[in-house]
Parts: C-alpha cells; sequence; structure tokens
C-alpha cells in the first residue's frame, strides 16, 4: 500500500507544439513528462494565487 493520493491516468488535448517544448522541458530536467507537467502546474496555481493575494 502506498501513502498519499493515487495518480491516475488522464488524456488531455493539447497542441503538438506544447507538448513538444514540454516533453523536451521534461527531458533536460530528468524528469518523467507527467512529474514536469505536475511541478509545473502546482507553480502556476501558486504564482496565481500569490497575485491575487497582492492584486497584480
Amino acid at each position: 500500500m502506498t501513502d498519499g493520493p493515487q495518480r491516475t491516468a488522464k488524456t488531455i488535448r493539447i497542441y503538438e507544439d506544447a507538448y513538444h517544448q514540454a516533453r523536451v522541458a521534461a527531458v533536460t530536467s530528468k524528469k518523467s513528462l507527467g512529474q514536469w507537467l505536475e511541478e509545473a502546474i502546482s507553480e502556476k496555481l501558486a504564482k496565481e494565487e500569490t497575485a491575487g493575494k497582492y492584486g497584480s
């Protein structure tokens, strides 16, 4: 058994160019595409939350 939330497979529609750029960034940072996307989403959410608090 694992601790924490379970990862599940999801299907998304994404432009080929955006997919390619994300894949290159993931490989460059030695991460899976899923790991890289999770981090990117978390960073974006944190940035928008901070911007909302300060009215930016």
